[in-house]
């Protein structure tokens, strides 16, 4: 097991990049087939054009090796980076389409790339595919296969701590007989605990320090757990643990 707010993880071939997690403020993780050249971002919080260029991604094709963003849900920390990837993309002149995955129906993704092509005048050097996924959907990039699971999820805030419920998903990834699950942002389900069968990786949200009477928005470190005990390995992520760690920070 692994706490932290990045994590790097490679098995036959396949390597998950946690690139930054933290509740309220962004979570993006990039999964690449490393010899085939096939990456897929999951979610896209504020940051991730810049994690992505200190991880020195850049490459001459113009970020053509990302080949699918998949949100979870669209809270802003897990879609607000979506607009300037886009956008550099579109500055390095990148030429291969891109499709954009988000819970049915979209209400935040659709209107940031409305923005930009609004901004850009319909000129944009590719093709942007948004694609409104849910429990069941499948699709493959090359050798990869991305399954798509329903998971429960309401927002919370300081002065809503239980607000209404909104569209969310997981994703499981499989390459060369690796499986991975995302969680996403979500509470136990039944659908998330299904889905772990046989997961090498388990990639799990454990937002709360401690349990919570109301389980429909985030899991807790507890929780997590003992999901993430029937994968292989695991990590927790979107903890607000390392949150107050970081606030503390001088």
């Amino acid at each position: 097991m692994r706490v932290d707010m990045s994590y790097k993880w490679e098995k036959n071939g396949l390597s998950v990049n946690v690139m930054f997690s933290l509740p309220g403020v962004a979570t993006q993780i990039l999964v690449s087939a490393i010899e085939e050249r096939i990456d897929l971002l999951l979610d896209c919080g504020c940051g991730t054009l810049r994690d992505l260029l200190l991880d020195q991604y850049l490459d001459e094709k113009g970020f053509s090796n990302i080949k699918a963003v998949l949100i979870s849900h669209e809270h802003f920390d897990h879609v607000g980076g979506l607009y300037p990837l886009l956008d550099f993309m579109h500055m390095i002149g990148r030429e291969e389409s891109l499709e954009i995955m988000v819970p049915r129906p979209s209400t935040v993704a659709v209107r940031l790339i409305d923005a930009l092509k609004t901004f850009r005048k319909s000129s944009l050097t590719y093709k942007i595919d948004l694609l409104e996924v849910s429990d069941g959907d499948e699709f493959q990039f090359g050798p990869m296969r991305v399954r798509v699971f329903g998971v429960v999820h309401r927002g919370s805030t300081k002065t809503e701590p239980i607000g209404p419920y909104i569209p969310a998903v997981g994703y499981s990834v499989f390459f060369n007989g690796i499986k991975i699950v995302y969680s996403g942002d979500t509470g136990v389900c039944d659908s998330l605990t299904r889905e772990l069968s046989g997961a090498d990786l388990a990639i799990l949200e454990a937002t709360w320090e401690e349990k919570k009477d109301f389980k429909e928005i985030h899991m807790s470190e507890e929780e997590a757990i003992k999901l993430g005990r029937t994968a292989k390995e695991f990590i927790l992520i979107h903890r607000l643990r390392d949150l107050r760690k970081a606030l503390k920070q001088k």
